[in-house]
């Protein structure tokens, strides 16, 4: 990412990787990525051999699954939310990951809506992140968003297994875990069709072109409201999030380091 979207890292992160990689590359014998689409850019960026690249997806950690509503109570309660009350985004705030265009996406649904669904956003401060948190403490004093910054690992499953929906409209992501944690959980994912993002969800959930703030808003209202297609796309990825797991990632990795 650095090489194709560095308007998404500080310029001393760019600088770093622009004189770290090639020398990486010099002593490695073969390259393991996460995503195929990542593999393409080793590929097409660097001229690496393509026999010398090798994707391995990532796997689910078994605690993301779905959980009976009186086990989320608890937690939930103690964060202001009801199971099944909310809109869910987990990941840094900083610029890559799109929170501006979620923040205007979910703006433009009827405020009614928004306050029955508030938009909770789970996730530490990056790079660049001032204006952003000044738009979701606006949400936020406005009724129709909560922020939780950093949530511990060990609640995380709570959080996602509780979400009405997933939202994740990142520009772009190198694997893009949050989304499998999601289906994982039960709960349909709105991602973008962008990078390695459409590896991961497959058809198992709705995609939008990340600048497309109408469509995302469309698609926020299409699951939040419809509940055949909500819960026919948390079946869907249950389904899909059944094929990542972490002893396939390490049975493929393994192969890798036979195979040299």
């Amino acid at each position: 990412s650095h090489e194709y979207y560095p308007q998404f890292h500080p310029d001393a992160r760019v600088a770093y990787m622009r004189r770290a990689m090639p020398d990486l590359l010099r002593r490695a014998t073969h390259l393991i990525t996460d995503a195929e689409s990542v593999r393409q850019e080793i590929i097409q960026c660097y001229g690496w051999p393509a026999e010398q690249v090798t994707s391995v997806p990532l796997g689910v950690d078994s605690s993301f699954h779905p959980r009976d509503v009186s086990l989320l109570v608890p937690w939930l309660s103690t964060q202001g939310l009801l199971p099944n009350s909310y809109c869910l985004y987990v990941g840094t705030i900083e610029p890559r990951k799109n929170v501006d265009s979620l923040l205007s996406a979910y703006g433009r649904l009827p405020i009614a809506l928004r306050k029955e669904f508030p938009l909770v956003l789970a996730g530490g401060a990056g790079w660049r992140s001032k204006a952003t948190h000044e738009r979701i403490s606006d949400a936020v004093s406005e009724g129709w968003a909560r922020y939780l910054s950093f949530v511990p690992q060990a609640y995380l499953p709570l959080l996602y297994a509780g979400a009405r929906v997933f939202a994740f409209p990142s520009h772009y992501e190198g694997f893009g875990l949050p989304v499998l944690e999601a289906m994982a959980s039960g709960v349909p994912v709105l991602t973008s069709n962008v990078s390695s993002l459409p590896e991961v969800v497959g058809t198992a959930g709705m995609m939008i072109a990340p600048s497309d703030v109408v469509a995302m808003t469309a698609e926020l209202e299409a699951l939040l409201c419809d509940e055949q297609l909500r819960v026919r796309m948390a079946e869907y990825g249950l389904a899909r999030a059944r094929a990542f797991t972490w002893s396939r990632c390490v049975d493929a990795t393994v192969r890798v380091y036979k195979s040299l």
